[in-house]
């Protein structure tokens, strides 16, 4: 790598062989640091099937399976809406994702002001996400009653202008029975003048969530005489909405951040912020990559709020969704509260690299599920698989295995134990 901030490389090739009816692909990245790597991802989909005398719905393997996502892919197709998934080929996730791209269901499918929904993922020692939202009906900040505004003017008098009391409240929620849980309804948003005869154009807008509702400022509440603002329907459980955030936020404050179980922008704060410092250049080179900033962190890979996110997961982890489908899904059951409970456990598997260097010896290498997509609408929950192989470790061929009965895991578990005392071996052969 070169002081510019480009690089040229030449990456080893890896022969990449699917041996599974799973949609996968092999690529290479370079990180930062000049260091090379092949990447091995696939994907693969289940449906929902009946909720079972244990409580858990099964899940039963797609009959076509999904291909991978080679691209983003966005609300109704627009890029300026909220993003339902990100491209498979992201090189690396530090952590993994759990997306919910679903809709608050009121419980008993009766429509109420208000109510809690939960995501929970536990693995067989503990909980590794536990967040709940509530979600309420359409209200709105509105601007008190005309003689409150005054009595309260007459206090800020008073005062000289030290007290600036909040001439807005915020309106009691109705009754709803549903709502997508897109960013849309949670806090942010942005305000807007266009240009004409007599005012300049202005705008400005939240930096964590340009898609929500709340966000205001004095100057565009006053301009264009506004005297109600949509407010937030999708709040976390432990910081409800309240007139004086919406007050402090038009007076410049920062807004609560928004909240919601989709994936997050990629431009949006405080995420962007990872991609680091981006070198910008006219004409690049025919051969010339551009290199990763230096102080890029790959955490900007992950799209979730960092509440969804939790370290690899590898089967077996059982996941709870409470109100996050309607009451008489057949996956779910209703709980003594009456919320609807939908419980499933990922199968117990392993999906894995075979990997031989030019001497033909072998290496089981195994992928993690750094994506799940979880969609209760369509009844469905798919998996994203990731592996990272150093460039450097002369691999120069792999095969992608899956083993789903418990004699193949057996066979990959006591090859992984071989290889784990071969290379404990030559590690003391060395300090010798």
């Amino acid at each position: 790598m070169n002081d510019t901030g480009t690089a040229h490389f030449n990456i080893p090739n890896l022969l990449f062989d699917n041996r599974t009816p799973h949609a996968a692909s092999q690529f290479d990245m370079v990180d930062q640091f000049g260091e090379a790597f092949h990447v091995v991802v696939a994907r693969m989909g289940y449906t929902l099937g009946p909720c079972g005398a244990d409580g858990l719905a099964s899940l039963l393997p797609m009959v076509r399976q999904s291909p991978l996502a080679t691209e983003d892919r966005h609300l109704d197709g627009d890029t300026q809406a909220g993003t339902v998934q990100e491209s498979d080929f992201a090189p690396y996730k530090p952590r993994c994702d759990v997306i919910v791209n679903g809709v608050a269901h009121a419980p008993r499918g009766q429509a109420m002001p208000q109510f809690l929904v939960n995501l929970k993922v536990r693995s067989e020692k503990k909980t590794l996400i536990d967040k709940t939202l509530q979600v309420c009906g359409e209200r709105a900040f509105r601007k008190k009653a005309i003689l409150t505004r005054l009595a309260q003017g007459c206090a800020r008098i008073a005062t000289v202008g030290l007290l600036r009391p909040n001439p807005w409240h915020l309106s009691a929620p109705e009754a709803f029975l549903q709502l997508p849980l897109h960013y849309a309804y949670a806090y942010g948003g942005q305000c807007r003048i266009e240009a004409d005869d007599c005012n300049a154009a202005a705008h400005d807008s939240c930096q964590a969530n340009p898609l929500g509702r709340g966000f205001a400022r004095h100057w565009y509440l006053d301009a264009k005489q506004i005297d109600e603002v949509p407010a937030p329907r999708v709040t976390p459980a432990t910081h409800p909405c309240t007139a004086a955030q919406f007050w402090q936020g038009a007076g410049g404050k920062e807004l609560p951040a928004p909240t919601g179980l989709a994936a997050i922008g990629r431009g949006w704060l405080p995420r962007r912020a990872l991609a680091g410092s981006i070198l910008v250049k006219d004409k690049w080179d025919a051969d010339e990559v551009p290199a990763l900033p230096e102080d890029f962190d790959f955490a900007y890979w992950n799209s979730t709020p960092l509440d969804q996110q939790c370290p690899y997961l590898a089967g077996l982890e059982q996941f709870t969704l409470t109100n996050l489908c309607r009451h008489d899904h057949r996956s779910a059951r209703i709980d003594p509260r009456g919320n609807t409970v939908l419980r499933f456990a990922l199968p117990e598997q392993v999906l894995c690299l075979l990997l031989a260097d030019k001497n033909d010896q072998l290496l089981v290498w195994r992928l993690v599920i750094d994506t799940v997509l979880v969609n209760p609408e369509a009844a469905t929950v798919e998996l994203v698989w990731r592996a990272i192989v150093p460039a450097d470790a002369g691999q120069v061929a792999s095969r992608l295995l899956h083993a789903m009965e418990p004699a193949q895991i057996a066979r990959i578990e006591l090859l992984e134990q071989a290889q784990e005392a071969l290379g404990k071996a030559a590690e003391q052969g060395k300090d010798k």
